[in-house]
């Protein structure tokens, strides 16, 4: 699976990287175009506080003397191509800054009508582009009509607009750097409530809890309530699967019980052949019913304490002839929790325990080991052990641990443990038999 669209961590960090990517980058195209209006405007006032210095400068209907006095005195005006220019038209004279030398301004061919002012662009002195501001004004007591124009070369607007770009640029890296590290610490207090989610999901798995409940998120309320629906679901279909199991083995046992009956009124007939025929045919039809019994109770959910099930296990074995005369140590620390049903861990562990006590010679040994989130409880005894052409027979569904064919079969103890989630492993030793069963570790809670 793509990474990014494994985790919502990553997904919701590279949309916010997105996201600031292209505000900043809007941001940045708007602020320049602000500025770039900006620098226009002004540019636009001080070319028309110049136009109306050269039009108080005429006396009657003749211009100043010194047009370059009314202007401010600026020296530019008085070197050529130098970006700043003014023109005056009027009876087919022209009157030009030193700046023109023999050039003239790009005017337009109409002049503004009625004394009205027009902004315009076009191309000057050594191929340079210029802003002009054109006027017309009428003068002297004849209402002569005069053109005046005053022009700035762009390469100064071009200028300022990169120096702003220059400075922009950097402020928008910083900014997106920030905003991209509070994005990622939002992220990640958003993310905290999965944590939350997480830990109740982890107390469900251990048997904590029983459903997720609405106690979450309001996100992932629904998210939680189906799951929680699904849990009853199941807790129903297993629950009406165990009771027709239980209606099933008690309907076989009224005809077994009769089948019993009948051999007994054979024995007395002298029948005795047919009568031990139909006992072993009723009594491995009623270990079957008793095995999958078991088996329906498998999977419940809970937590259960390896010391205490080991206790109740070996307290029985010792009262049996066998565990009379075997020495039954067990290594088991306290207050460790293993997930699984405390019935199943007794079934399951009984049903091993017995096998190795039948099979040992002088001892038998009980440990719990903790590596990390697993438990692996041990049964060791120094019996014969399997053969080894026979330890993979004994593996397969349907063996049993126990050479009588009788008791829990190492079948069932199999489903037990993956019912749990969990393995089962069979190893001789030199002497004596290991089984292993290695299941979760509950939290305590």
């Amino acid at each position: 699976m793509n990474a990014s669209r494994g985790s919502i961590r990553l997904r919701l960090s590279i949309g916010a990287i997105l996201a600031i990517a292209l505000a900043l980058l809007l941001a940045g195209l708007a602020l320049s175009v602000m500025f770039n209006r900006q620098v226009t405007r002004l540019t636009y006032q001080e070319l028309d506080a110049k136009s109306l210095a050269l039009v108080a400068g005429f006396e009657g209907d003749q211009p100043a003397a010194a047009p370059h006095d009314q202007i401010g005195g600026d020296l530019r005006y008085l070197q050529p191509y130098s970006g700043l220019y003014w023109q005056i038209e009027m009876d087919g004279r022209s009157y030009r800054s030193q700046s023109l030398w023999d050039t003239v301004l790009p005017l337009a061919a109409a002049a503004p009508a009625g004394g009205k002012v027009a902004l315009y662009g076009g191309e000057g002195p050594d191929s340079q582009r210029l802003l002009i501001l054109d006027r017309s004004i009428l003068v002297g007591a004849d209402a002569h009509p005069v053109r005046i124009a005053v022009a700035v070369s762009r390469a100064q607007l071009d200028e300022a607009q990169k120096l702003f770009a220059r400075d922009l640029v950097p402020a928008l890296l910083v900014l997106g750097v920030l905003l991209t590290l509070a994005s990622v610490v939002q992220v990640a207090i958003g993310m905290r409530a999965f944590a939350h989610v997480h830990r109740k999901v982890s107390a469900l798995q251990d048997g904590q809890l029983a459903r997720l409940g609405q106690d979450l998120p309001l996100e992932v309320r629904p998210l939680a309530a189906a799951i929680d629906e699904l849990m009853d679901d199941r807790d129903q279909r297993i629950e009406r699967a165990r009771h027709r199991a239980a209606d099933l083995a008690h309907t076989l046992k009224t005809p077994l019980q009769a089948l019993r009956g009948e051999t007994s009124r054979l024995r007395q007939s002298g029948q005795l052949e047919a009568a031990d025929s139909i006992d072993q045919i009723a009594d491995a039809v009623r270990s079957s019913v008793d095995r999958e019994l078991g088996r329906a109770r498998i999977g419940a959910e809970g937590q259960a304490d390896p010391a205490e099930v080991v206790a109740k296990i070996v307290a029985v074995l010792k009262r049996t002839a066998r565990g009379e005369d075997i020495a039954i140590d067990t290594e088991i620390p306290p207050e460790l929790r293993v997930r699984i049903d405390p019935y199943d861990l007794t079934e399951a562990i009984g049903s091993v325990a017995e096998n190795a006590l039948r099979h040992a010679r002088a001892k038998v040994i009980i440990r719990a080991v903790p590596q990390g989130r697993r438990v692996k409880l041990i049964v060791e005894d120094d019996g014969p052990g399997v053969p080894p052409e026979q330890l993979d027979q004994v593996t397969r569904r349907g063996s049993y641990l126990d050479t009588g064919g009788t008791g829990v079969g190492l079948s069932l103890t199999m489903d037990i443990v993956h019912a749990a989630d969990g393995d089962l492993t069979l190893e001789n030793l030199t002497p004596g038999f290991r089984v292993t069963l290695t299941l979760w570790r509950a939290t305590s809670g």
